[in-house]
């Protein structure tokens, strides 16, 4: 039995999320609005951060799983990519007071801070590790992709497709969600076919606590921080009902 959260999701992860480019625009538009380094907390297996270090940027990337960052690193070897890849939770290590311009939650990472003790512990951390007027940027559910308990207990899948070894896999996803503790509990199954016609499973379990936008300014309040800015989308627009995406932007509350 791995202690490796995300061992289960290593091997299959590239080839779902590898080609998800909708986000790197606008963190690359908020790398270039500092001269500083950046942190990404959460980084997998280093889409995120192999893009900002292409771009020229310090780049900082942690995350608690050693099968993700082993991917992560041989991808920065192969495209001769200097980052910075520590594994670890960000409470947990000994990040750099002040050392960053930039700190990005990207993609649904916040989720997986189990309660609100833990959520602050992680902001006030992160709080810390900001220059003077530095970015902190969370990337969360909006409020048209919320908790959907009538759909819980059903299998879906949600991919197809083949790993870069050449393994031809499904992905499904069976949730169970909560609305009055505001979580979701997600089995992730990757279903493969070995050439004996054995099929194969591995499964991934994932615990995750979804945030309201009043609720994140609360705990952001707690945290030392203050909200600068929230979004709707990756473009920059308006927070609405129909927002798939809410893009929150802090500051040090002394900065």
């Amino acid at each position: 039995m791995s202690d490796d959260p995300y061992a289960a999701d290593a091997a299959f992860y590239d080839a779902i999320h590898g080609d998800f480019r909708e986000d790197t625009g606008l963190w690359l538009s908020f790398a270039g609005r500092t001269d500083q380094p950046v942190l990404e907390v959460g980084c997998g297996t280093g889409r995120i951060a192999l893009e900002l270090a292409r771009n020229g940027h310090e780049v900082t990337g942690i995350d608690p799983s050693a099968a993700m960052l082993a991917i992560a690193r041989a991808k920065a070897e192969a495209d001769a990519l200097e980052v910075s890849f520590i594994e670890g939770r960000a409470t947990e290590l000994a990040l750099q007071r002040e050392g960053y311009g930039l700190v990005l939650i990207p993609l649904d990472v916040f989720l997986y801070c189990q309660d609100g003790e833990e959520q602050v512990s992680l902001l006030r951390t992160l709080g810390e590790t900001l220059v003077f007027n530095g970015a902190l940027a969370i990337d969360l559910p909006g409020p048209a992709s919320g908790l959907d308990p009538d759909t819980n207990g059903q299998q879906m899948l949600v991919f197809s497709g083949e790993t870069e070894d050449g393994r031809v896999f499904d992905c499904y996803h069976l949730h169970e969600d909560d609305l009055a503790l505001q979580t979701r509990h997600l089995r992730v199954t990757y279903e493969t076919i070995g050439a004996d016609g054995l099929v194969r499973r591995q499964i991934g379990e994932h615990e995750l606590r979804y945030v309201h936008r009043f609720e994140l300014e609360y705990l952001l309040a707690r945290s030392g921080l203050v909200l600068a800015d929230v979004y709707g989308d990756y473009d920059l627009g308006p927070l609405t009902n129909n927002s798939e995406r809410m893009i929150v932007i802090a500051r040090r509350s002394d900065g």
